[in-house]
């Protein structure tokens, strides 16, 4: 009897220590620009790309450029990876979408005003926002953030939020990390191509208002504050070799909880997209 007391209670200890371990899991979001509703992934139900999703394990995945998808095909396509829930904020151009392992709440898709749409919405106590800022026009830019940013003050609550997305714009906290007029010259030559272009304000500087604005807005760039993290522990610091156009941003209240932040270079993403995606782990 003491025997099986004594099973019953390593086996009861053991299961309580599985149950704490799931109970404090990271909450992992990625953030990924698929180029085109990954269309270089030409296999029968995305299944490279639904390969890659599983193997990552996101709590939440938020994408731009959702060419092609519906609401349900897009929901079709998440359950395949695990996410029963999926929104995405228009049928039609360069949508932007959301699909979560749990319930999606307080969803408003917002086209108005924009190129491509952004989604704000409430997931286990997170408020997120999934963006993608129009490509070619700074001052457009500068309106779309300026929207956003008002959309985020009127909700309300000034904690949990989860900001994230192809924002198509440099920040200036990246200001020494980048080859001096490497950004310039890539502009100058895509106008050269397309006149209608203009990423460079006055044809010539780089436009850091809208990260700037977002930084002013008191929101954390999680992939910088990562850095900091890191450079504390080891005495290094990160080198970006690559100028960033893609973030995920926090409120202040959540950037003590950032475990981790980082680009995903692998096999898969170095040829699937022009984009690299943006992975966030959230201590719970």
């Amino acid at each position: 009897m003491n025997r099986l007391f004594r099973i019953s209670a390593i086996c009861f200890l053991l299961m309580m220590a599985a149950f704490a371990a799931s109970a404090q899991k990271d909450f992992r979001v990625i953030s990924y620009n698929i180029l085109e509703g990954m269309k270089t992934d030409t296999t029968k139900g995305k299944q490279l790309f639904v390969e890659w999703i599983k193997k990552n394990d996101p709590d939440v995945l938020a994408l731009q450029e959702c060419n092609g998808f519906t609401q349900k095909t897009l929901e079709d396509l998440a359950r395949t990876y695990g996410h029963p829930y999926a929104v995405i904020v228009k049928e039609n151009g360069y949508p932007t979408g959301i699909t979560s392992k749990y319930p999606i709440a307080n969803i408003k898709k917002v086209n108005e005003n924009m190129t491509h749409g952004f989604i704000t919405c409430k997931i286990e106590g997170y408020n997120f926002v999934v963006l993608h800022l129009n490509p070619h026009k700074y001052q457009k830019r500068r309106e779309e953030i300026a929207t956003i940013l008002k959309n985020i003050e009127v909700d309300g609550d000034k904690n949990n939020w989860l900001v994230m997305g192809d924002f198509n714009s440099n920040t200036p906290l990246d200001k020494d990390r980048f080859k001096p007029g490497y950004i310039e010259s890539r502009h100058k030559a895509a106008k050269e191509k397309n006149p209608n272009i203009e990423n460079l304000v006055d044809g010539e500087k780089i436009d850091f208002l809208v990260q700037q604005r977002m930084l002013d807005g008191g929101f954390i760039d999680a992939g910088l504050r990562y850095d900091e993290f890191q450079k504390t522990k080891t005495g290094k610091s990160v080198i970006r070799t690559t100028s960033r156009i893609d973030y995920i941003y926090t409120s202040k209240d959540l950037a003590k909880k950032i475990d981790y932040c980082a680009f995903i270079y692998d096999d898969f993403t170095k040829v699937f997209s022009d984009h690299v995606p943006v992975m966030l782990e959230l201590k719970k």
